[in-house]
């Protein structure tokens, strides 16, 4: 049986691309007549243009002096003209976290805008770069909205939205592939991607379908217009009704997987919560990121003695299960009541990027959130609901709908 991988049926022009309906793409050779079935062209064109990407655990230490003709020029665009294998934004990104050192310049004035006079030592901390083949592969997506110019995704969990640092396939951005002929940052290891959540965080995700939307989009997370809402499950009772979290974050020098709180040296990031419902040792919170740091919410609520639950990265405790609960032994075998961290990106408001039209989006609880929040419920004496507040979140969130809580003015 012959194959009908991408190498295969490779055509050797593009007149053998051809259209099958409306926004729809199929690529032909004539070695099909023997029967076997057209690639969609996102597949085709991944096959004759494999993507470069950086690879975060191989990390190369560079030095190089400022030319007198570098003088007045920024620092993040220097770099850029000296590496252009790397993009500026992700050279910002790595002078922000700190990769790069000026000798004679305080490690706090080290910004992506700083004016470069001229002489000056410049070390930097530079990530491998790799061929990523990012190929389109046929994951199942709950599509909540698309349009021409974008597509809202009720993302599961088990799911990246790119190629990780080891590692490629399986992600968001592979499905979006598959799934959509249209989107932004072709050639990119972050097709359609404009901003993220962790793998094992579920809910709204909005992906563009062109670089111009793509680029309003992301002004609006970077002005801090859009509105995000998350739900999440954490140990502990937290005591007051609102609050809000104002702890910057960095990268944790010792485990690259993990965030921190900075030292001083952090990215700035603020978190609101509200408690929507308190039980013996859990409660149940919103939470309302003002800034949109990695991992911000899980590593904020655990700063403030409020592990997510079932965080592998930022709480102690093993996966919630009944046996904890009910306060009883382990059972062998007895399977944890969610299996990853209890947080989930419940609403996203943002303006529509070609109409401006105020927009926004829900998605309801997963069937694992629902499940451990029922037993919290049902073992736990019931909820310690904040008096006076959010009447209705018992009848909403049990049946794992979205919905608006009233305030109380």
């Amino acid at each position: 049986m012959e194959s009908n991988s991408p190498a295969s049926i490779r055509p050797k022009t593009l007149r053998e691309v051809r259209h099958y309906g409306k926004g729809s793409y199929r690529v032909t050779a004539s070695s099909l007549k023997s029967g076997r079935r057209p690639l969609p062209l996102a597949t085709f064109l991944s096959t004759l243009w494999p993507m470069r990407a950086p690879n975060f655990k191989h990390l190369q230490k560079l030095s190089l002096t400022v030319s007198p003709d570098a003088a007045g020029a920024r620092l993040d665009k220097f770099l850029a003209q000296s590496y252009p294998d790397y993009s500026r934004t992700l050279l910002a990104t790595l002078i922000k976290d700190g990769c790069v050192a000026i000798a004679g310049v305080k490690p706090a004035k080290v910004k992506p805008s700083l004016k470069l006079e001229g002489g000056e030592q410049v070390n930097i901390e530079l990530p491998a770069i790799e061929e990523i083949d990012l190929e389109p592969e046929n994951i199942p997506i709950e599509i909540i909205y698309e349009d021409d110019s974008l597509v809202v995704v009720n993302k599961q969990a088990a799911l990246s939205c790119h190629p990780p640092r080891a590692g490629k396939g399986g992600t968001l951005a592979n499905a979006l592939l598959f799934h959509f002929v249209s989107l932004s940052g072709k050639g990119s290891a972050r097709p359609g991607i404009v901003h993220r959540l962790d793998a094992d965080t579920t809910g709204v995700i909005v992906c563009a379908k062109d670089d111009s939307a793509h680029f309003k989009l992301s002004r609006q997370f970077e002005q801090r217009s859009v509105r995000k809402e998350y739900l999440a499950l954490v140990r502990g009772e937290i005591s007051e009704a609102k609050g809000l979290i104002d702890k910057p974050i960095e990268r944790d020098p010792n485990h690259r997987e993990m965030m921190r709180i900075g030292a001083g040296a952090g990215r700035n990031a603020v978190t609101e919560y509200e408690v929507i419902e308190r039980f013996v040792g859990y409660t149940f919170v919103r939470c309302l990121p003002r800034t949109g740091r990695t991992h911000q919410i899980r590593v904020h609520l655990a700063c403030i003695g409020h592990p997510v639950i079932s965080d592998r990265l930022y709480s102690k405790r093993l996966f919630l299960t009944l046996a904890e609960l009910e306060v009883r032994p382990h059972e062998p075998g007895e399977p944890p009541l969610i299996a990853r961290q209890a947080l989930h990106a419940a609403k996203l408001s943002f303006n529509h990027p070609q109409t401006d039209q105020p927009m926004t989006f829900e998605a309801p609880l997963p069937e694992d959130f629902r499940r451990a929040l029922e037993a919290i419920r049902r073992t736990r004496s019931g909820p310690r609901a904040v008096a006076g507040e959010f009447p209705q979140a018992n009848e909403a969130f049990s049946t794992g709908e979205a919905v608006e809580l009233e305030e109380d003015e």
